[in-house]
């Protein structure tokens, strides 16, 4: 991007602050184009509605982690090896899009039916990824089969998304750090 941000991106990096800060439902179309200095006819331009923005806050964080898993998934490594680097980068996904995943986890009912669904289905699907991932070394005998690939892959999510409430950039431990950490843990469990 040059150094001339443009407006749609500006208006979703401000929505995300103030709806990351104070809410979705106290933050006003106007306190959005105010931050970013932009009309509401400009606001209007690009986005339908406050909740058309949501969603593309939303699918912001969930494209960009589907592409990241199906990327790391096409390199073929064994499923210790491609669990590892699914959890890693999921982690550092969270890091790196810390109000996105604020606004996604606290706001996800907020969204409209239509748009719910489709970020439901796209979350599934990245759960989805997982689960094959451990359901492959259960079946090469790496992972234990007495464990439920399903809930596995639930207490990871459920572990990792709770990080948005207490991951601050710049302390000691890097987004990586955390997702080298929680890829132990859940191996560790995993192993036959």
């Amino acid at each position: 991007m040059s150094e001339i941000e443009l407006i749609p991106e500006r208006l979703l990096r401000h929505a995300t602050t103030l709806f990351a800060q104070h809410g979705f439902d106290a933050t006003s179309v106007q306190d959005i184009v105010d931050a970013a200095n932009v009309t509401k006819g400009a606001f209007y331009y690009y986005f339908a509605s406050k909740d058309d923005l949501l969603y593309h806050i939303h699918e912001r964080v969930v494209s960009y982690e589907t592409a990241h898993a199906e990327a790391i998934l096409a390199q073929g490594m064994p499923p210790k090896e491609t669990l590892r680097a699914l959890i890693v980068d999921g982690i550092e996904s969270i890091g790196l899009f810390r109000e996105e995943v604020t606004v996604s986890l606290r706001e996800m009912h907020r969204l409209q039916p239509d748009y719910f669904d489709k970020i439901k289905g796209i979350r599934s699907r990245y759960q989805i990824f997982f689960e094959t991932v451990i359901r492959q070394g259960q079946e090469t005998g790496v992972f234990r089969r007495d464990i439920s690939a399903r809930l596995a892959v639930l207490a990871l999510l459920g572990m990792s998304n709770w990080m948005y409430t207490w991951y601050r950039p710049n302390e000691s431990m890097t987004s990586h750090d955390i997702g080298e950490t929680f890829a132990t843990l859940l191996l560790t469990g995993l192993e036959a």
